[in-house]
């Protein structure tokens, strides 16, 4: 058996940069990044003082980035930005869009102030994953067992990955790379939940050498979109029986014609077409 060793992720040949230092080391000097929902910085800015970096959050709850000559932070709303369009050359939001009660306006704003051929980088939690589910959990039993009322609930959203991609598709962009992510439970260095952090991932990792039971695994998920201008999220409400072609179909009946082989198709109710990105406002 070989000891266990770790190394840094790194692209192949042919794989995009993905990850977030990754992302960063790709960009060129004097690029425009914007860290959306910074916290105290998304990644340490120190490592490419050559980018321009714009940093915002609603609140700085352990401090905000370090100000510098190319570092410009300010308070602000992710869903209402006093940005202009078009502005980045790099958009990131890691580990935001989750807690984010208005998530329509935000991936617009997201959309909106990243560059034609720009980048946007995020990352969200699974929603189906043990580690967001556990999460909730700890966040319902503060608010409502600790009787912690005024106690706002961090996890505002759900994430699964048809329904991601299609908020940005919808929104003129391409994904370009994607990973799962396995839980480090990081969130657990809250001050509250720290005492606990060493006995329950050593806990989980017994449990997945004993049994394959592997709690941790693909949590969350890693992307990578290129703004294209392009909609890349279209819809159709119904399939014909006969050919097997698409069809938009209104109104109200009991059957409907086929545009392509003029064959009857029943018809049950009216399936709005919408616009794209109606799914999630």
């Amino acid at each position: 058996m070989s000891p266990l060793r770790a190394e840094k992720p790194a692209p192949g040949p042919h794989e995009r940069p993905l990850f977030l230092r990754e992302v960063i080391a790709s960009m060129p000097q004097g690029a425009r990044v914007l860290d959306a929902g910074c916290g105290p910085g998304s990644w340490p800015h120190p490592l490419r003082p050559d980018l321009d970096i714009t940093a915002f959050d609603i609140k700085f709850p352990p401090g905000p980035p370090r100000r510098g000559r190319l570092v410009h932070v300010f308070r602000g709303d992710l869903a209402r930005l006093p940005l202009r369009d078009d502005l980045f050359d790099l958009t990131v939001c890691h580990y935001v869009l989750e807690h984010v009660s208005e998530l329509a306006a935000c991936c617009d704003e997201l959309a909106r102030v990243t560059r034609p051929g720009g980048q946007l980088y995020l990352s969200v939690p699974r929603a189906a994953a043990f580690d967001d589910r556990l999460y909730r959990f700890a966040g319902y039993f503060a608010k409502y067992g600790l009787m912690k009322l005024k106690k706002r609930l961090e996890h505002q959203q759900r994430f699964d990955f048809q329904g991601l991609v299609e908020m940005f598709y919808a929104r003129g962009l391409r994904l370009t790379a994607t990973a799962r992510v396995p839980a480090g439970f990081s969130w657990m260095n809250d001050p509250r939940t720290k005492p606990l952090q060493g006995a329950f991932t050593n806990t989980l990792a017994t449990l997945h050498r004993a049994t394959g039971l592997d709690l941790a695994r693909d949590a969350n998920f890693v992307f990578t979109f290129e703004k294209v201008g392009e909609v890349g999220l279209r819809t159709v409400t119904n399939v014909c029986r006969e050919c097997g072609e698409h069809a938009i179909v209104t109104g109200e009946g009991s059957s409907w014609t086929c545009p392509y082989c003029q064959k009857q198709n029943p018809f049950g109710r009216e399936r709005p077409a919408g616009s794209p990105g109606d799914a999630d406002r």
